[in-house]
Formats: C-alpha cells, sequence, structure tokens
C-alpha cells in the first residue's frame, strides 16, 4: 500500500471516529432534564420531567405543550427544547422554559416564570 491510500485511510478513520464522537454526545430529553433540575428549584415527579414540584412550594405542575426539535445545531448536532408547566388546579398559574442544547450541554433561551416562584439554584 502506498502511502497516499494510507493518508485517505487514516483521513477516513479520523472522520468516522469524529462523527462517532458528535453522535454519542447529542444531547436528547434526559439530558434536558438533568440539566433542568441542576439549575432551577424544581422537583421532576417522573422521568422526563412532564409533571414537576415547585421545591420552595406544594404546587404541582405539569407540562400543558411543548416541542422539541432534535435538528438544530451544526451538522443537526443540537436540540431546542421548549416546555410549558401549567398549575394541576389554576391552569392560569403557568411559566415556561425554552432551551438550546449541543456537545451535552444546554443553555437557556428563554425562562418566562409568569409570577410562579421558580428560582434558579445557586
Amino acid at each position: 500500500m502506498n502511502k497516499k491510500w494510507l493518508a485517505v485511510l487514516c483521513s477516513l478513520v479520523v472522520l468516522a471516529a469524529g462523527a462517532a464522537a458528535m453522535l454519542i454526545n447529542k444531547p436528547n430529553e434526559d439530558d434536558f432534564v438533568q440539566w433542568f433540575s441542576d439549575n432551577y428549584e424544581v422537583d421532576c415527579l417522573d422521568d422526563q420531567c412532564y409533571t414537576l414540584q415547585v421545591a420552595s412550594t406544594d404546587n404541582v405542575y405539569w407540562n400543558a405543550e411543548g416541542y422539541y426539535d432534535s435538528s438544530t445545531g451544526f451538522l443537526n448536532m443540537g436540540m431546542q427544547i421548549k416546555r410549558l408547566y401549567r398549575h394541576k388546579e389554576d391552569p392560569n398559574q403557568l411559566f415556561s422554559i425554552e432551551a438550546e442544547g449541543f456537545w451535552g450541554n444546554f443553555k437557556e433561551i428563554d425562562f418566562q416564570p409568569n409570577d410562579v416562584e421558580v428560582s434558579r439554584r445557586e
């Protein structure tokens, strides 16, 4: 095998390893739930945090509406998620969060507390 083919083969191996690393680190809803509960004073009552309790109160909220787009970011390796939580007994009491994830990390895009006492963790 000459040096040209060896260089091509090595390049393909490096590209394949890079693509595999990107796929492994692509965020998902579980990563969002972990980020959300680590950064906000909420206690998730189920695995996907569709129902939660605000830590400073006894108020329970449920995920009324939301979306997530897993095809955002460089080479579709990111995701964007938005959730709207409504109070179980008073649907007019609500808050929403929108976050963007890339390479396993999330950042807040928008948070609308709408008079709900949801604080950030220190």
